[in-house]
Protein backbone atom coordinates (compact mmCIF):
# COMPACT_ATOMS: atom_id res chain seq x y z
CA UNK A 1 0.00 0.00 0.00
CA UNK A 2 1.41 3.39 -0.95
CA UNK A 3 1.02 6.82 0.77
CA UNK A 4 2.05 8.95 -1.92
CA UNK A 5 4.24 9.29 -4.24
CA UNK A 6 8.04 7.18 -4.24
CA UNK A 7 10.82 6.96 -6.07
CA UNK A 8 9.30 9.70 -8.81
CA UNK A 9 11.51 12.52 -9.76
CA UNK A 10 9.59 15.63 -9.87
CA UNK A 11 9.22 17.22 -13.51
CA UNK A 12 9.71 20.87 -13.85
CA UNK A 13 7.13 22.71 -15.88
CA UNK A 14 8.29 22.58 -19.10
CA UNK A 15 6.36 20.34 -21.17
CA UNK A 16 9.02 18.44 -22.70
CA UNK A 17 10.99 17.59 -19.05
CA UNK A 18 11.86 13.66 -18.93
CA UNK A 19 13.14 13.78 -15.56
CA UNK A 20 10.50 11.74 -14.40
CA UNK A 21 12.66 8.68 -15.29
CA UNK A 22 13.90 6.06 -12.65
CA UNK A 23 18.08 6.99 -13.49
CA UNK A 24 18.78 3.30 -12.31
CA UNK A 25 17.19 -0.42 -12.33
CA UNK A 26 14.88 -1.10 -9.05
CA UNK A 27 15.23 -3.91 -6.75
CA UNK A 28 14.39 -7.35 -7.83
CA UNK A 29 11.18 -7.85 -6.73
CA UNK A 30 9.67 -3.99 -7.21
CA UNK A 31 7.11 -2.69 -10.23
CA UNK A 32 7.89 -0.62 -12.72
CA UNK A 33 6.40 1.29 -15.63
CA UNK A 34 8.15 2.32 -18.80
CA UNK A 35 8.58 4.77 -21.69
CA UNK A 36 6.83 2.89 -24.51
CA UNK A 37 8.44 5.30 -27.09
CA UNK A 38 12.07 3.76 -25.57
CA UNK A 39 11.20 0.89 -23.31
CA UNK A 40 15.00 0.48 -21.66
CA UNK A 41 13.84 3.72 -20.11
CA UNK A 42 12.45 2.91 -16.89
CA UNK A 43 9.48 6.07 -16.04
CA UNK A 44 8.44 4.70 -12.09
CA UNK A 45 9.41 1.99 -9.62
CA UNK A 46 6.81 0.89 -7.24
CA UNK A 47 6.26 -2.04 -4.39
CA UNK A 48 3.74 -4.12 -5.61
CA UNK A 49 0.95 -4.63 -3.06
CA UNK A 50 0.60 -8.37 -0.91
CA UNK A 51 -2.64 -9.59 0.73
CA UNK A 52 -1.43 -8.13 3.88
CA UNK A 53 -1.63 -4.76 2.47
CA UNK A 54 -4.70 -4.52 0.96
CA UNK A 55 -6.00 -5.95 4.02
CA UNK A 56 -4.11 -3.17 5.82
CA UNK A 57 -5.76 -0.56 3.44
CA UNK A 58 -9.18 -1.61 4.10
CA UNK A 59 -9.18 -1.18 7.55
CA UNK A 60 -7.49 1.83 7.65
CA UNK A 61 -9.71 3.05 4.58
CA UNK A 62 -12.94 1.98 6.85
CA UNK A 63 -12.51 3.92 9.73
CA UNK A 64 -11.99 7.02 7.89
CA UNK A 65 -14.87 6.67 5.64
CA UNK A 66 -16.75 6.69 8.79
CA UNK A 67 -15.36 10.14 9.89
CA UNK A 68 -15.73 11.42 5.92
CA UNK A 69 -19.26 10.23 6.03
CA UNK A 70 -20.05 12.68 8.75
CA UNK A 71 -18.41 15.37 7.83
CA UNK A 72 -20.47 18.49 6.20
CA UNK A 73 -20.62 18.37 2.48
CA UNK A 74 -19.04 21.66 2.57
CA UNK A 75 -15.87 20.58 3.95
CA UNK A 76 -15.73 17.49 1.03
CA UNK A 77 -17.09 20.08 -1.86
CA UNK A 78 -13.85 22.03 -0.50
CA UNK A 79 -11.56 19.57 -0.57
CA UNK A 80 -12.78 18.27 -3.85
CA UNK A 81 -12.17 21.65 -5.19
CA UNK A 82 -8.43 22.20 -4.00
CA UNK A 83 -7.59 18.78 -5.87
CA UNK A 84 -8.67 20.62 -8.93
CA UNK A 85 -7.12 23.36 -8.21
CA UNK A 86 -4.05 20.90 -7.73
CA UNK A 87 -4.38 19.24 -10.62
CA UNK A 88 -4.63 22.58 -12.81
CA UNK A 89 -1.37 23.65 -11.22
CA UNK A 90 0.44 20.47 -11.74
CA UNK A 91 -1.03 20.48 -15.53
CA UNK A 92 2.38 20.30 -16.93
CA UNK A 93 3.91 17.96 -14.88
CA UNK A 94 1.58 15.78 -14.93
CA UNK A 95 1.06 15.75 -18.59
CA UNK A 96 4.41 14.61 -18.90
CA UNK A 97 4.41 11.74 -16.88
CA UNK A 98 0.96 10.59 -18.79
CA UNK A 99 3.09 11.01 -22.07
CA UNK A 100 6.27 9.51 -20.45
CA UNK A 101 4.44 6.11 -19.33
CA UNK A 102 1.16 5.80 -21.68
CA UNK A 103 2.86 7.49 -24.82
CA UNK A 104 -0.01 10.08 -26.07
CA UNK A 105 0.75 13.07 -27.66
CA UNK A 106 1.31 15.96 -24.85
CA UNK A 107 -1.36 17.96 -26.15
CA UNK A 108 -3.83 15.52 -25.52
CA UNK A 109 -1.99 14.28 -21.85
CA UNK A 110 -2.78 18.09 -21.08
CA UNK A 111 -6.12 17.33 -21.97
CA UNK A 112 -7.02 15.10 -20.23
CA UNK A 113 -5.51 16.40 -17.07
CA UNK A 114 -8.37 19.46 -17.44
CA UNK A 115 -10.68 16.56 -17.32
CA UNK A 116 -9.78 15.28 -14.61
CA UNK A 117 -9.73 18.73 -12.83
CA UNK A 118 -13.59 19.05 -14.68
CA UNK A 119 -14.30 15.87 -12.32
CA UNK A 120 -13.49 16.75 -8.96
CA UNK A 121 -15.45 20.62 -9.60
CA UNK A 122 -18.60 18.42 -10.66
CA UNK A 123 -17.68 16.08 -7.47
CA UNK A 124 -17.66 18.97 -5.75
CA UNK A 125 -20.74 20.10 -6.39
CA UNK A 126 -22.25 16.48 -5.82
CA UNK A 127 -21.37 16.59 -2.30
CA UNK A 128 -24.84 19.02 -2.13
CA UNK A 129 -26.78 16.51 -3.95
CA UNK A 130 -26.82 13.55 -1.98
CA UNK A 131 -30.30 14.31 -1.59
CA UNK A 132 -34.06 12.55 -0.20
CA UNK A 133 -36.95 12.58 -1.36
CA UNK A 134 -40.81 12.82 0.51
CA UNK A 135 -43.96 11.13 -0.08
CA UNK A 136 -47.24 11.96 -0.48
CA UNK A 137 -49.24 10.40 3.34
CA UNK A 138 -50.51 6.76 2.25
CA UNK A 139 -51.76 6.70 6.20
CA UNK A 140 -52.69 9.27 8.50
CA UNK A 141 -50.18 10.22 10.95
CA UNK A 142 -47.55 8.36 8.93
CA UNK A 143 -44.76 10.69 6.91
CA UNK A 144 -42.45 8.45 4.41
CA UNK A 145 -39.54 10.07 2.92
CA UNK A 146 -35.70 8.69 1.81
CA UNK A 147 -32.27 9.14 3.19
CA UNK A 148 -29.23 8.36 0.96
CA UNK A 149 -25.97 6.82 2.68
CA UNK A 150 -22.48 6.18 1.25
CA UNK A 151 -21.57 2.60 0.74
CA UNK A 152 -18.14 3.26 2.76
CA UNK A 153 -15.62 1.50 1.50
CA UNK A 154 -15.22 0.99 -2.69
CA UNK A 155 -12.38 0.06 -5.07
CA UNK A 156 -11.76 1.82 -8.16
CA UNK A 157 -9.82 -0.37 -10.78
CA UNK A 158 -8.49 1.31 -13.64
CA UNK A 159 -6.95 1.10 -17.13
CA UNK A 160 -3.83 2.41 -18.51
CA UNK A 161 -5.35 4.24 -21.45
CA UNK A 162 -6.73 7.09 -19.27
CA UNK A 163 -4.95 6.27 -16.14
CA UNK A 164 -5.86 9.72 -14.32
CA UNK A 165 -9.20 10.93 -15.96
CA UNK A 166 -10.83 7.96 -15.80
CA UNK A 167 -9.65 7.63 -12.15
CA UNK A 168 -11.11 10.85 -11.32
CA UNK A 169 -14.42 9.81 -12.85
CA UNK A 170 -13.92 7.06 -10.26
CA UNK A 171 -13.13 8.23 -7.04
CA UNK A 172 -14.59 11.97 -7.05
CA UNK A 173 -17.95 11.10 -6.84
CA UNK A 174 -17.65 8.39 -4.19
CA UNK A 175 -15.29 11.01 -1.95
CA UNK A 176 -17.75 13.81 -2.66
CA UNK A 177 -20.85 10.81 -0.68
CA UNK A 178 -18.82 10.14 1.60
CA UNK A 179 -16.78 7.03 0.62
CA UNK A 180 -13.80 5.81 1.24
CA UNK A 181 -11.72 4.17 -2.21
CA UNK A 182 -9.05 1.79 -2.41
CA UNK A 183 -7.33 2.41 -5.97
CA UNK A 184 -6.03 0.51 -8.01
CA UNK A 185 -4.37 1.92 -10.81
CA UNK A 186 -3.08 -0.68 -13.68
CA UNK A 187 0.85 -1.03 -13.20
CA UNK A 188 1.31 0.15 -16.91
CA UNK A 189 1.01 3.39 -15.57
CA UNK A 190 1.90 2.93 -11.87
CA UNK A 191 3.34 6.69 -11.49
CA UNK A 192 0.20 8.27 -12.72
CA UNK A 193 -1.66 7.10 -10.40
CA UNK A 194 0.16 7.60 -6.92
CA UNK A 195 0.50 10.85 -7.82
CA UNK A 196 -2.98 11.46 -8.35
CA UNK A 197 -3.04 10.23 -4.55
CA UNK A 198 -0.73 12.29 -3.32
CA UNK A 199 -2.02 15.39 -4.97
CA UNK A 200 -5.28 14.53 -3.15
CA UNK A 201 -3.29 14.50 -0.22
CA UNK A 202 -1.65 17.44 -0.72
CA UNK A 203 -4.96 19.04 -1.04
CA UNK A 204 -6.21 17.99 2.31
CA UNK A 205 -7.82 14.80 1.67
CA UNK A 206 -7.04 12.11 4.65
CA UNK A 207 -4.46 9.60 3.30
CA UNK A 208 -6.83 6.60 4.25
CA UNK A 209 -9.33 7.60 2.81
CA UNK A 210 -7.38 7.10 -0.98
CA UNK A 211 -4.82 4.11 -0.40
CA UNK A 212 -2.88 3.03 -3.36
CA UNK A 213 -2.90 -0.70 -4.14
CA UNK A 214 -0.05 -1.14 -6.66
CA UNK A 215 0.88 -4.04 -8.93
CA UNK A 216 -1.06 -7.06 -9.93
CA UNK A 217 -0.21 -9.35 -7.69
CA UNK A 218 -3.33 -12.61 -8.07
CA UNK A 219 -3.63 -13.16 -3.88
CA UNK A 220 -3.52 -9.26 -3.59
CA UNK A 221 -6.26 -8.86 -6.05
CA UNK A 222 -8.52 -11.88 -4.88
CA UNK A 223 -8.41 -9.88 -0.81
CA UNK A 224 -9.29 -6.81 -2.15
CA UNK A 225 -12.40 -8.27 -4.72
CA UNK A 226 -13.65 -10.99 -1.54
CA UNK A 227 -13.12 -8.32 0.99
CA UNK A 228 -16.60 -8.02 2.19
CA UNK A 229 -16.03 -4.52 3.17
CA UNK A 230 -16.11 -3.19 0.23
CA UNK A 231 -19.39 -2.42 -0.64
CA UNK A 232 -18.90 -1.43 -4.29
CA UNK A 233 -16.24 -2.32 -7.29
CA UNK A 234 -15.83 0.61 -10.38
CA UNK A 235 -13.94 -1.27 -13.11
CA UNK A 236 -12.87 -0.33 -16.94
CA UNK A 237 -10.85 -2.14 -18.56
CA UNK A 238 -11.31 -5.31 -21.09
CA UNK A 239 -14.08 -8.31 -21.44
CA UNK A 240 -12.10 -10.96 -20.08
CA UNK A 241 -10.86 -9.23 -17.35
CA UNK A 242 -14.25 -8.30 -16.41
CA UNK A 243 -15.64 -11.58 -16.83
CA UNK A 244 -12.73 -12.33 -14.01
CA UNK A 245 -13.76 -9.78 -11.76
CA UNK A 246 -17.73 -10.48 -11.94
CA UNK A 247 -16.76 -14.11 -11.07
CA UNK A 248 -14.43 -13.81 -8.32
CA UNK A 249 -16.07 -10.63 -6.18
CA UNK A 250 -18.06 -11.55 -3.09
CA UNK A 251 -21.31 -11.63 -3.68
CA UNK A 252 -22.62 -8.50 -1.86
CA UNK A 253 -20.33 -6.43 -3.92
CA UNK A 254 -22.15 -3.37 -6.33
CA UNK A 255 -20.18 -3.73 -9.53
CA UNK A 256 -19.80 -1.04 -12.27
CA UNK A 257 -18.13 -2.64 -14.84
CA UNK A 258 -16.86 -0.55 -18.24
CA UNK A 259 -15.68 -2.99 -20.56
CA UNK A 260 -15.28 -3.22 -24.45
CA UNK A 261 -16.42 -1.37 -27.41
CA UNK A 262 -17.10 -2.32 -31.29
CA UNK A 263 -17.94 1.01 -32.12
CA UNK A 264 -19.23 1.83 -35.56
CA UNK A 265 -19.13 5.48 -37.60
CA UNK A 266 -21.69 5.37 -39.96
CA UNK A 267 -21.56 8.16 -43.38
CA UNK A 268 -24.98 8.67 -44.74
CA UNK A 269 -25.08 9.65 -48.78
CA UNK A 270 -26.06 13.54 -47.83
CA UNK A 271 -23.34 13.50 -44.75
CA UNK A 272 -20.81 16.31 -45.14
CA UNK A 273 -17.91 14.34 -46.12
CA UNK A 274 -14.88 16.58 -45.31
CA UNK A 275 -16.04 16.81 -41.77
CA UNK A 276 -16.78 13.48 -41.78
CA UNK A 277 -13.66 12.03 -42.61
CA UNK A 278 -11.90 14.66 -40.31
CA UNK A 279 -13.98 13.66 -37.18
CA UNK A 280 -13.74 9.76 -38.07
CA UNK A 281 -9.77 10.28 -38.05
CA UNK A 282 -9.62 11.42 -34.83
CA UNK A 283 -12.14 8.99 -33.76
CA UNK A 284 -10.01 6.46 -35.13
CA UNK A 285 -6.59 7.61 -34.60
CA UNK A 286 -6.59 9.52 -32.29
CA UNK A 287 -4.91 8.26 -29.07
CA UNK A 288 -3.34 5.83 -30.88
CA UNK A 289 -6.66 4.31 -31.30
CA UNK A 290 -6.49 2.96 -27.48
CA UNK A 291 -9.80 4.11 -26.54
CA UNK A 292 -12.66 2.43 -25.53
CA UNK A 293 -14.79 4.12 -27.38
CA UNK A 294 -12.60 4.79 -30.74
CA UNK A 295 -13.97 3.77 -34.31
CA UNK A 296 -12.92 0.54 -35.51
CA UNK A 297 -15.23 0.74 -38.77
CA UNK A 298 -16.44 3.10 -40.67
CA UNK A 299 -20.03 2.04 -42.71
CA UNK A 300 -20.20 4.23 -45.94
CA UNK A 301 -23.11 4.59 -48.13
CA UNK A 302 -22.00 3.39 -51.50
CA UNK A 303 -22.69 6.00 -53.72
CA UNK A 304 -19.87 8.25 -51.76
CA UNK A 305 -17.92 5.73 -51.12
CA UNK A 306 -14.82 6.21 -52.86
CA UNK A 307 -14.81 10.12 -52.71
CA UNK A 308 -15.46 9.82 -48.55
CA UNK A 309 -12.57 6.88 -49.19
CA UNK A 310 -9.76 9.20 -50.35
CA UNK A 311 -10.59 12.29 -48.35
CA UNK A 312 -10.04 9.93 -44.93
CA UNK A 313 -7.26 8.37 -46.65
CA UNK A 314 -5.74 11.65 -46.90
CA UNK A 315 -6.40 12.07 -43.09
CA UNK A 316 -4.43 8.77 -42.38
CA UNK A 317 -1.48 9.71 -44.61
CA UNK A 318 -1.28 13.01 -42.57
CA UNK A 319 -0.79 11.68 -39.35
CA UNK A 320 2.81 10.75 -37.58
CA UNK A 321 3.72 8.62 -35.45
CA UNK A 322 7.16 8.93 -32.87
CA UNK A 323 7.40 10.02 -29.30
CA UNK A 324 4.34 12.07 -27.58
CA UNK A 325 6.56 15.11 -26.69
CA UNK A 326 8.55 16.31 -30.12
CA UNK A 327 6.46 18.20 -32.22
CA UNK A 328 4.58 17.98 -34.96
CA UNK A 329 3.83 14.18 -34.10
CA UNK A 330 0.22 13.50 -33.94
CA UNK A 331 0.34 9.79 -32.88
CA UNK A 332 2.20 8.19 -29.93
CA UNK A 333 3.24 4.51 -29.23
CA UNK A 334 0.96 2.08 -28.43
CA UNK A 335 0.97 1.58 -24.75
CA UNK A 336 2.60 -1.74 -24.19
CA UNK A 337 4.58 -4.63 -25.66
CA UNK A 338 1.55 -7.06 -25.45
CA UNK A 339 0.08 -4.26 -27.22
CA UNK A 340 2.70 -3.68 -30.38
CA UNK A 341 2.45 -7.82 -30.70
CA UNK A 342 -1.63 -7.95 -31.11
CA UNK A 343 -1.68 -5.45 -33.36
CA UNK A 344 1.20 -6.72 -35.84
CA UNK A 345 0.07 -9.64 -35.65
CA UNK A 346 -3.53 -8.82 -36.62
CA UNK A 347 -2.27 -6.82 -39.35
CA UNK A 348 -0.13 -9.41 -40.64
CA UNK A 349 -3.43 -11.61 -40.52
CA UNK A 350 -6.00 -9.41 -42.55
CA UNK A 351 -3.60 -8.56 -45.04
CA UNK A 352 -2.96 -12.43 -45.71
CA UNK A 353 -6.96 -13.18 -45.71
CA UNK A 354 -7.32 -10.68 -48.50
CA UNK A 355 -8.04 -6.87 -46.62
CA UNK A 356 -6.53 -4.07 -48.62
CA UNK A 357 -4.38 -1.65 -46.96
CA UNK A 358 -5.72 2.12 -48.43
CA UNK A 359 -3.57 4.36 -46.38
CA UNK A 360 -0.73 4.27 -43.87
CA UNK A 361 0.52 7.33 -41.40
CA UNK A 362 4.40 8.11 -41.78
CA UNK A 363 6.82 7.73 -39.14
CA UNK A 364 8.80 10.98 -37.20
CA UNK A 365 12.45 10.74 -37.70
CA UNK A 366 14.94 9.59 -35.01
CA UNK A 367 12.92 7.00 -32.93
CA UNK A 368 14.06 4.42 -30.61
CA UNK A 369 13.78 1.42 -33.14
CA UNK A 370 12.88 -0.59 -29.66
CA UNK A 371 9.52 1.75 -29.12
CA UNK A 372 6.19 0.08 -29.63
CA UNK A 373 5.63 1.89 -33.03
CA UNK A 374 2.49 0.92 -35.01
CA UNK A 375 1.30 3.20 -37.51
CA UNK A 376 -2.61 4.03 -38.15
CA UNK A 377 -3.47 1.95 -41.12
CA UNK A 378 -7.06 2.52 -42.83
CA UNK A 379 -8.04 -0.98 -44.65
CA UNK A 380 -10.73 -2.51 -46.74
CA UNK A 381 -12.53 -5.16 -48.62
CA UNK A 382 -11.57 -6.98 -45.47
CA UNK A 383 -13.51 -10.49 -45.32
CA UNK A 384 -16.49 -10.27 -42.56
CA UNK A 385 -16.14 -12.83 -40.46
CA UNK A 386 -11.41 -11.41 -39.75
CA UNK A 387 -11.14 -9.73 -35.96
CA UNK A 388 -10.72 -6.30 -37.84
CA UNK A 389 -13.89 -6.00 -37.91
CA UNK A 390 -15.89 -8.62 -36.07
CA UNK A 391 -14.17 -7.44 -32.55
CA UNK A 392 -12.65 -4.59 -30.33
CA UNK A 393 -9.91 -3.51 -32.36
CA UNK A 394 -8.43 -1.48 -29.63
CA UNK A 395 -5.34 0.12 -31.53
CA UNK A 396 -4.69 2.34 -34.83
CA UNK A 397 -6.21 0.57 -37.13
CA UNK A 398 -10.21 1.48 -38.80
CA UNK A 399 -11.86 -0.31 -41.94
CA UNK A 400 -14.02 1.12 -44.45
CA UNK A 401 -17.88 -0.74 -45.03
CA UNK A 402 -19.93 -0.02 -47.78
CA UNK A 403 -23.23 -0.73 -46.98
CA UNK A 404 -26.63 0.52 -48.98
CA UNK A 405 -28.09 3.14 -46.45
CA UNK A 406 -28.50 3.87 -42.61
CA UNK A 407 -30.86 0.88 -42.34
CA UNK A 408 -28.33 -1.76 -43.32
CA UNK A 409 -25.72 0.54 -40.99
CA UNK A 410 -27.66 0.01 -37.81
CA UNK A 411 -28.32 -3.61 -38.57
CA UNK A 412 -24.85 -4.17 -38.48
CA UNK A 413 -24.08 -2.13 -35.26
CA UNK A 414 -27.23 -3.87 -33.81
CA UNK A 415 -26.09 -6.88 -34.37
CA UNK A 416 -22.83 -6.85 -32.20
CA UNK A 417 -22.20 -8.59 -28.99
CA UNK A 418 -21.08 -5.06 -27.94
CA UNK A 419 -23.38 -1.30 -27.40
CA UNK A 420 -20.90 1.26 -26.44
CA UNK A 421 -21.07 3.87 -29.06
CA UNK A 422 -21.82 4.61 -32.45
CA UNK A 423 -22.12 7.48 -34.56
CA UNK A 424 -23.63 8.58 -37.54
CA UNK A 425 -22.88 11.76 -40.02
CA UNK A 426 -26.00 12.99 -42.20
CA UNK A 427 -27.56 16.24 -42.90
CA UNK A 428 -30.94 14.94 -42.10
CA UNK A 429 -32.39 16.15 -38.47
CA UNK A 430 -34.97 12.60 -39.09
CA UNK A 431 -31.97 10.41 -40.27
CA UNK A 432 -30.00 11.54 -36.90
CA UNK A 433 -33.39 11.36 -34.84
CA UNK A 434 -34.48 7.71 -35.89
CA UNK A 435 -30.66 6.20 -35.71
CA UNK A 436 -30.85 7.63 -31.92
CA UNK A 437 -32.95 6.06 -31.43
CA UNK A 438 -32.92 2.47 -32.37
CA UNK A 439 -28.66 2.38 -32.03
CA UNK A 440 -28.38 -0.73 -29.22
CA UNK A 441 -25.62 1.35 -27.76
CA UNK A 442 -24.89 3.68 -24.48
CA UNK A 443 -24.08 6.74 -26.53
CA UNK A 444 -25.16 8.08 -29.87
CA UNK A 445 -22.71 10.77 -31.70
CA UNK A 446 -24.17 12.57 -34.34
CA UNK A 447 -21.77 14.52 -36.66
CA UNK A 448 -18.85 14.32 -34.09
CA UNK A 449 -16.22 11.39 -33.22
CA UNK A 450 -17.20 8.65 -31.23
CA UNK A 451 -14.27 9.27 -29.17
CA UNK A 452 -14.58 12.30 -26.12
CA UNK A 453 -17.66 12.50 -23.60
CA UNK A 454 -18.60 15.45 -21.05
CA UNK A 455 -18.02 15.12 -17.48
CA UNK A 456 -21.85 16.21 -16.92
CA UNK A 457 -23.81 13.56 -18.87
CA UNK A 458 -23.72 9.71 -18.08
CA UNK A 459 -21.30 7.41 -19.73
CA UNK A 460 -22.07 3.54 -20.26
CA UNK A 461 -22.56 0.95 -22.13
CA UNK A 462 -25.04 -1.29 -23.24
CA UNK A 463 -25.17 -5.33 -23.63
CA UNK A 464 -21.72 -6.79 -23.50
CA UNK A 465 -19.55 -3.27 -23.07
CA UNK A 466 -20.99 -2.92 -19.61
CA UNK A 467 -21.94 -4.91 -16.35
CA UNK A 468 -24.03 -3.51 -13.31
CA UNK A 469 -26.28 -1.46 -14.67
CA UNK A 470 -24.55 1.86 -13.29
CA UNK A 471 -23.03 4.64 -15.80
CA UNK A 472 -20.95 6.34 -14.57
CA UNK A 473 -20.93 10.22 -15.03
CA UNK A 474 -22.43 13.07 -13.81
CA UNK A 475 -25.88 13.43 -11.13
CA UNK A 476 -26.15 9.79 -12.16
CA UNK A 477 -22.35 8.87 -10.34
CA UNK A 478 -24.53 9.04 -7.20
CA UNK A 479 -26.35 6.29 -7.77
CA UNK A 480 -23.79 3.58 -7.31
CA UNK A 481 -21.72 5.25 -4.82
CA UNK A 482 -24.64 5.69 -1.89
CA UNK A 483 -27.97 3.30 -1.22
CA UNK A 484 -31.16 4.39 -0.32
CA UNK A 485 -32.52 4.18 2.93
CA UNK A 486 -36.65 4.40 3.46
CA UNK A 487 -37.57 6.04 6.52
CA UNK A 488 -41.58 5.78 7.65
CA UNK A 489 -41.98 8.67 10.45
CA UNK A 490 -45.23 7.73 12.96
CA UNK A 491 -46.43 10.91 14.31
CA UNK A 492 -49.64 11.72 16.06
CA UNK A 493 -52.50 9.16 16.75
CA UNK A 494 -53.80 7.07 13.85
Amino acid sequence: MVRAPENLHQASQSPNCRRFFVHSAPPAGQGRSVDPASPGRIVHAFRPATAADVHTAVDEAQEAACAWASTPPLRRATVLTRIADQLERHRDELATLITAEEGKPLGAARGEVGKSAEQFRLAAQLAYLVEGTTFPDESAGVFAYTLRAPLGVMAAITPWNFPLSLAARKIAPALAAGNAVVFKPSPVTAGTGERLAGIAVEAGLPAALLPVIQGQDAAAMTALLQDARIRGISFTGSDATGARLRAEAHGQARLQLELGGHNAAVVCADADLAKAAADIATGAFGLTGQACTSTDRVLVAEPVLAEFTDLLAAKVEALRVGPGDRDGVTTGPVATAAQYERLNELKESAVAAGAKTVAEAGFADGRDPAGYWVAPTLFAQVPAGHGLVSGEVFGPYCSVIPVAGPEEALALINASAHGLVAGVHTADLTTAHHFAARARCGVVKVNAPTTGNGVAPPFGGWKASSGGGFPEGGRQALDFVTETKTVYLTHGAN
